[in-house]
């Protein structure tokens, strides 16, 4: 099941989850989630090692205008006409991760059309991918569902925010690999 939150008639990044940054809640994480919230590298490869049928279904993708201000774009004028691409990450038919890229116009302007054209290819491969791109303001939060994460990118000295939400088929099939590991490393 999709968080509600995450349904495309919402903004997920204007909801009102208390994004807390994640060296402050990082000791109270969950263990099942702990690798995935506090993975410094590309999430599209951590997920393509679990996966042996990864794909990317695009949900939406269109200009929006938000008129909250967004923690991670302090110089965000409202409104603030954005790109919006809502994406799942998935195992076969089951997703495993909503995903919510926003990207300003101005960023767009400034070199980083080429995000609007990915269609089901992942963000994260050209971000990673990419020389002198950069990570910045972890933050964290949970959902009616579970957990999510979202990080702000400079991509050629632009701006962008990725939010990624853990669904539950994720959650559950973590718990049940460390569950064996542990059971393993027990016997």
């Amino acid at each position: 099941m999709i968080d509600p939150a995450f349904d495309t008639n919402f903004d997920p990044d204007t909801c009102n989850f208390d994004w807390q940054g994640l060296a402050t809640v990082e000791s109270n994480l969950p263990n099942e989630l702990r690798y995935w919230l506090t993975l410094p590298t590309s999430l599209t490869q951590a997920l393509k090692r679990r996966a042996d049928d990864f794909s990317v279904e695009v949900l939406e993708q269109r200009q929006i205008c938000l008129a909250l201000p967004i923690d991670g774009f302090h110089d965000q004028q409202a409104p603030c006409p954005m790109f919006s691409r809502k994406v799942l990450l998935k195992q076969g038919d089951t997703p495993w991760v909503a995903a919510h890229t926003l990207i300003p116009l101005s960023s767009l302007a400034g070199g980083l059309n080429q995000l609007t054209q990915l269609a089901n290819k992942p963000l994260g491969e050209l971000l990673f991918a990419t020389p002198g791109a950069r990570k910045d303001h972890l933050q964290v939060c949970t959902t009616g569902q579970g957990w999510g994460r979202r990080a702000r990118y400079h991509l050629h000295h632009q701006p962008l925010l990725v939010s990624e939400f853990f669904l539950p088929e994720l959650i559950l099939y973590e718990h049940k690999r460390l569950t064996l590991l542990h059971q393993t490393h027990s016997t």
